[in-house]
């Protein structure tokens, strides 16, 4: 039984789940098979882990059946059941913690029993007091919509309960559901292009999406409606706001909009929610295209800054999310904000998961040596990464690049880019736009070793050019060593 997907539910229910899984189980309403009652009587004393030798089917079957021979159909066939109902206990576990979803069960039953009296006294008091009440979650139009395709039901079998202009609230707020899915899953359409390094077929995805949110008078509808007091138009419109950002990564300007309004209303927004929309803000400063007018690492800094002082740095459940440690770590690191790294290493640190904490820990000193000037230890460290990630090998691999020239070694970075390069090329996960990114970001470190030693003023020029109109990684960092570099020839 131990390889059982019975036996990996119930290791995955803590103590008082189980113990509402035994009254599940002797509840007449749910199952009326003795059998399976006396099985999990007989396997409930070796929880949490369920490993037990006992747990073997022979001796199973002994337990059930003493005395009897074995026979594998019949045990088969109670284990079935079990599984059922442990999936069965799921399911109720999460309706039991799903208001929504039980007040729309709860009328759509009250609908079918031409219940209306009690219908409407159960919609009116959950649209107040739920609804109307509720900041903005994920799903929070579709709900409202479907709540309401109940009350347009009502009326449609009896005119006496008509409500006014509910077909078009019902519209409205289908429209707003869209933009905010379709805002959410574009962040992940980015995501999978620029952070996995999957080249996807999005032209009709980008076809459709500067078709509408593009659109100039959609565009001044939506900035005059966010004038008024209207709260599903002002969330509706920061989606919008984020998906114009995405279409136009040449503008700067639509960036720090899209920032200003989620800001002004991120009041009416769960933290859940809120959560998710300072990634996708993230997202789109990465998407921003024109840094003379932006420093995207001091900007994402401040965000990340803004997450931790609103207390939703952390997942949901208390939990550190993996990526965001990441780039945060990297970004303070960047910045040289040793104080910050250090915050990250004492108080998140040990909330990593244990699989991950090793090279998590590495990862963390590599920088944070890094933001103190000392490259050789952040070397050292960078080296010792044993976990097969492409995410974080990529990073530790730039930043040797990048401590190569701190350290003006440039042997160190004509084997470091070496590396690199082979790195890139036997990695077939790695689209040519990422390759051909990273080859222009060696080839600029290349040219930066040069011009720090003849400090010819016209290439420099040519050079700085150049890398303003271009789009690779490490801009950034690049742009900042040539100030420096034009500051020891004006020095």
């Amino acid at each position: 039984m131990n390889k059982t997907s019975f036996l990996d539910i119930m290791r995955a229910l803590n103590k008082e789940e189980l113990k509402r899984f035994e009254a599940f189980l002797n509840s007449p309403y749910f199952n009326t098979r003795n059998n399976v009652v006396n099985l999990f009587s007989s396997i409930k004393k070796y929880a949490p882990e369920f490993t037990h030798k006992m747990l073997d089917k022979e001796e199973v079957w002994k337990k059930l059946f003493p005395g009897k021979k074995y026979n594998y159909g019949i045990l088969k066939n109670i284990i079935y059941d079990i599984t059922k109902l442990a999936e069965r206990f799921l399911e109720v576990e999460d309706l039991n913690y799903n208001e929504m979803q039980r007040m729309q069960n709860l009328l759509n039953k009250l609908g079918e029993k031409h219940l209306e009296n009690i219908f409407l006294n159960k919609y009116n008091t959950f649209e107040k007091n739920f609804l109307k009440s509720s900041k903005f979650y994920d799903s929070y139009f579709r709900d409202y919509a479907e709540l309401k395709v109940h009350r347009f039901t009502v009326q449609a079998y009896n005119p006496n309960h008509y409500s006014k202009l509910i077909s078009t609230h019902i519209s409205e707020l289908l429209i707003f559901d869209f933009i905010v899915k379709f805002g959410n899953n574009f962040n992940n359409v980015y995501i999978e292009e620029a952070e996995h390094n999957q080249s996807s077929s999005t032209e009709f995805i980008r076809l459709f999406s500067k078709t509408i949110f593009n659109d100039k008078t959609l565009e001044e509808y939506f900035n005059k409606m966010n004038e008024g007091s209207d709260r599903n138009f002002k969330i509706s419109n920061i989606f919008f706001r984020m998906i114009k950002c995405y279409m136009n990564p040449e503008s700067t300007e639509l960036y720090f909009e899209f920032k200003k309004i989620l800001f002004e209303n991120d009041k009416y927004i769960s933290e859940a929610a809120l959560r998710g929309l300072y990634a996708c803000l993230g997202s789109t400063l990465d998407n921003c295209k024109d840094l003379s007018k932006i420093n995207k690492n001091r900007e994402l800094f401040e965000l990340i800054c803004h997450l931790n002082e609103k207390n939703i740095f952390l997942s949901a459940a208390g939990k550190v999310i993996p990526s965001l440690y990441l780039l945060a770590v990297k970004t303070a690191g960047a910045l040289k904000e040793t104080a910050f790294i250090e915050k990250m290493i004492s108080e998140f640190l040990p909330r990593i998961n244990p699989d991950l904490l090793n090279n998590f820990t590495i990862f963390s000193r590599t920088f944070l040596y890094f933001s103190k000037n000392e490259f050789d230890k952040s070397m050292e460290f960078s080296n010792k990464l044993s976990i097969d990630s492409f995410q974080m090998k990529y990073i530790l691999k730039n930043l040797q690049i990048i401590i190569s020239f701190e350290k003006d070694d440039f042997i160190m970075f004509q084997y470091l880019s070496d590396a690199h390069k082979h790195f890139l090329s036997n990695n077939k996960s790695v689209s040519s736009s990422y390759k051909e990114s990273n080859m222009k970001f060696l080839n600029y470190t290349n040219s930066l070793f040069k011009l720090r030693e003849s400090k010819n003023k016209t290439e420099i020029g040519f050079t700085e050019r150049k890398i303003h109109e271009d789009t690779f990684v490490n801009k950034q960092w690049l742009i900042e060593k040539l100030a420096e570099i034009r500051l020891t020839i004006s020095n």
